[in-house]
């Protein structure tokens, strides 16, 4: 980070003490003791692609919404298959006398034929609900890819706070010393001493209540990955560097690839086939069989004896209770208006969302270039203005440590923004179906900030 370095060297010039830098040692001990190795094979330099693919293996809510993809299929080959034919048997325990002998039993097989377009219809409705399940299934990935990022950056940027504290925390320390020897030599009062050592006081608490807040967010981590949420993962490397897309086409990639949207279009188009379906409930079916009955030789010689009789059947359903089949057509039809009215709305509610995502991305992305771009470098300028005035007297130690604080705020502050903005491009992605933001976490091997030590 831009500043660091100088900041470092302010601090090896002021630092005239041993008891600062043993104390800098303990922080920096305690912080790698903080920093214990992750669980599950995970380490500081896992990045956030990395756990999107451990996410896509461990997730339970991609697992499940897989197996209702692959039930969805395995629906579709069930449906358009004919009904089962019937065999039936027949035992005459009087058998039936005819010139060519007496008839003993019969057996006979029976196919329902559906009218011609049933099946077609049927094939067609499980399509729609399997490919309704596919978006269900990829809505799914995204929701699974927004949440373990948002958890990753809140992870990332409680790793940098913890970074920032305790370099604040240092250079008061430093500070401190520094007030120390001017008040030993009557250059400082017994005031700036004890505003000194309040100031590294509050920053140490403020690190150890940072510090605590690792617990819950390494849990949101695990859960969000899939792994049990008492699992300790490792501080992150770094706050990756989001890539940005381009807004200006959001709302038509909506319409496009938005999962929630496709895949309620998908069950209006099943909704449309079981309408077409409950219509044709009025057409009858047709059934065809053959009847094959068994016949004994004849008691009296003569020609044929004992031929067995051969029929072909056929019959046709009768749609008779009109009101029935009247209501299932009323049934299809208010599901498909109900379902339709459900697609208006959820376009409404999430172009709505999408305007929202974008402002707030594009309004993060330009907080971290005025923080990244303006804020920081004339911080760091004010910190060297102000302590070369310190140093030759001109400037007290209140201006001092408001200006070192200032700094580093604003450095806090666009670790929040990074951190905001990594968040804000997931959840575009997740509202419009833009798959392909799942890559952006390799890119933090060149692309990112690394959290300082």
């Amino acid at each position: 980070m831009a500043g660091s370095g100088s900041w470092r060297r302010r601090v090896n010039r002021m630092s005239t003490s041993a008891v600062a830098l043993a104390l800098c040692g303990c922080l920096l001990l305690a912080g790698r003791a903080t920093a214990a190795d992750g669980s599950d094979g995970f380490t500081e330099s896992t990045t956030l692609a990395e756990y999107l693919r451990a996410a896509e293996r461990l997730s339970p809510s991609i697992s499940g919404a897989r197996s209702g993809h692959e039930a969805a299929l395995a629906g579709v080959e069930r449906v358009g298959w004919l009904p089962d034919p019937t065999v039936s048997y027949g035992h005459y325990f009087e058998e039936v006398e005819t010139r060519v002998g007496p008839q003993t039993h019969r057996v006979g097989v029976r196919q329902r034929l559906p009218w011609f377009g049933k099946l077609f219809v049927a094939r067609d409705a499980a399509g729609e609900r399997a490919a309704a399940a596919s978006e269900r299934l990829r809505a799914t990935r995204l929701d699974v890819a927004a949440g373990v990022t948002r958890a990753f950056a809140d992870y990332a940027y409680l790793a940098e706070a913890v970074s920032v504290t305790k370099e604040r925390h240092v250079l008061l320390a430093s500070l401190e010393e520094v007030t120390r020897t001017r008040y030993a030599t009557g250059e400082a009062s017994y005031g700036e001493l004890m505003k000194a050592q309040i100031s590294a006081a509050r920053v140490e608490d403020a690190l150890a209540s940072i510090r605590g807040r690792r617990a819950p967010a390494s849990s949101g981590l695990a859960a969000a990955v899939g792994l049990s949420d008492d699992a300790m993962l490792p501080w992150p490397n770094a706050i990756p560097d989001a890539s940005v897309p381009v807004t200006s086409g959001a709302l038509e990639l909506l319409e496009e690839r938005g999962p929630d949207i496709l895949a309620l279009e998908h069950e209006v188009e099943a909704a449309r086939h079981g309408r077409r379906l409950a219509g044709q409930a009025f057409v009858p079916d047709l059934t065809l069989g053959v009847d094959y009955i068994a016949t004994d030789d004849a008691r009296m010689p003569v020609d044929e004896s004992g031929k067995d009789a051969l029929i072909g059947t056929a019959s046709v359903s009768v749609p008779l209770w009109f009101g029935k089949h009247t209501a299932a057509v009323r049934q299809a039809e208010a599901v498909l208006e109900a379902m339709e009215r459900q697609v208006e709305q959820l376009t409404h509610d999430l172009r709505a969302e999408v305007r929202r995502s974008v402002f707030e991305l594009e309004d993060t992305a330009r907080k971290v270039v005025l923080y990244r771009d303006r804020l920081i470098p004339a911080a760091v300028q004010s910190v060297e203005a102000t302590e070369a005035s310190y140093r030759a007297g001109g400037a007290d130690f209140d201006a001092l440590v408001a200006a070192h604080e200032v700094a580093l705020e604003f450095e806090l502050a666009l670790a929040r923004a990074r951190a905001d903005l990594l968040v804000n491009t997931a959840e575009l992605a997740r509202l419009t179906g833009d798959d392909g933001h799942e890559s952006d976490g390799d890119r933090d091997d060149d692309g990112s900030t690394p959290r300082r030590e």
